[in-house]
């Protein structure tokens, strides 16, 4: 049976693969301590905000908690057709630490969210930026431990990775995979590592010293990059300055995707950083490849009455590592740890998902994001994030 032995070796590889890789990278990528500062400079929280009434208000109002008074809010209304520009206005009469924003026309040439933060940042008086998305839950103390951390550090450039709370359940299916899938191509466990190029950014907290910024580009830099999150990081990295990057899921929090809908719609953007029509197809291909490889050690397992022993053992062997693995990453995630020992189950709808976003890609030759369509060939013009 000299197939099962390849076919048992094509999924055993992988898997220990990816086993180094979230070793690695939860030995590199700790909690965020909960130190003070002895000196806080001033903080402007950039909110960016496109239809999100359903949890704008509950989610600035965890921000609001934070009694200091070197923080300022400026929320930022772009292009809503919903209630959500009313929300921003009536917390800003409430908290004179609030600037509220509304943009009503985007400007060629700028990602709607990268505009917004641009007009955030236009009108921001901090020393410190912090672009954390509308949605996003932050306790009383987080910022000034984030910026404590960076003093610590010398750092110019602080991301959080949050809990995500809630959603669909084809996302909490796919959320174990989705981060290893991140862990591999964005290489994690070099994010606090000063000698190699690959910074990480989150949208949910991305903390940057405004002069740092400011050096590398600033958001203009970025106007048309899909992942400005993690392109945050990477500026500021190619331009010398220091980026780092923890967990804090018990103080921030998100409600990622709220529907089955918007997950699927969310994950469509992301096939634009894979090329145009012809290298989208040869994608589609090496992930179907990549995901029956690492499915085969749970195949192989069910022809386990016709294998050899051996073979049999390894591909054992192969799915514990597999599930052990995914858990692992789950658990310094705070992902969900159910769909992290039914790995199989979340591969094949990572696969679904992803293909299905590919394919809408090549047939569109674009994706759409937040309302605003965008070629294929705009996308990869701006990109500064490479995978």
């Amino acid at each position: 049976m000299t197939w099962a032995w390849i076919i048992v070796f094509i999924g055993l590889l992988p898997w220990l693969a990816l086993a180094a890789m979230i070793m690695a990278t939860c030995r590199h990528v700790r909690s965020l301590a909960r130190s003070k500062s002895e000196s806080v400079p001033s903080v402007s929280v950039i909110c960016p905000a496109r239809d999100e009434a359903d949890e704008i208000e509950a989610a600035v109002r965890t921000r609001l908690r934070d009694p200091a008074r070197w923080l300022e809010f400026i929320l930022v209304n772009d292009r809503s057709t919903d209630a959500t520009g009313d929300i921003i206005d009536k917390i800003a009469s409430e908290d004179d630490r609030v600037k509220a924003i509304h943009i009503d026309q985007l400007p060629d040439g700028w990602l709607g969210k990268v505009n917004a933060q641009q007009q955030g940042v236009d009108k921001a008086t901090g020393d410190w930026l912090l672009f954390s998305d509308g949605d996003v839950h932050v306790d009383a103390g987080l910022v000034e431990q984030a910026i404590a951390w960076a003093q610590e550090e010398h750092a110019d450039h602080v991301a959080l990775i949050p809990r995500i709370k809630g959603g669909p359940l084809i996302m909490r299916m796919c959320l174990p995979v989705m981060m290893l899938i991140l862990v591999a191509t964005l290489r994690l466990w070099r994010a606090n590592d000063d000698n190699h190029e690959r910074a990480m950014g989150v949208g949910a907290f991305n903390l940057v010293r405004r002069d740092a910024l400011e050096r590398a580009g600033g958001m203009e830099s970025l106007r048309m990059e899909i992942a400005d999150d993690v392109g945050v990081g990477m500026i500021i990295q190619q331009s010398g300055g220091r980026s780092r990057l923890a967990v804090a899921p018990d103080r921030l929090w998100v409600a990622w995707y709220r529907t089955r809908r918007d997950f699927l719609k969310g994950m469509e953007k992301g096939a634009a950083k894979f090329g145009n029509r012809l290298q989208l197809l040869m994608h589609s291909i090496l992930v179907l490849l990549l995901c029956l490889s690492v499915l085969s050690p749970y195949i192989m397992l069910a022809l386990w009455p016709i294998l050899p022993l051996p073979v049999a053992l390894i591909a054992l062997a192969t799915a514990i590592i597999g599930i052990v693995t995914t858990t692992a990453s789950a658990l310094r995630f705070a992902l969900p740890k159910e769909w992290a020992m039914l790995v199989p189950c979340g591969l094949l709808m990572a696969l679904f998902v992803g293909q299905r976003s590919l394919w809408k890609a090549v047939i569109k030759g674009g994706v759409d994001w937040k309302g605003d369509a965008h070629t294929l060939h705009s996308a990869q013009a701006g990109a500064r994030v490479k995978l």
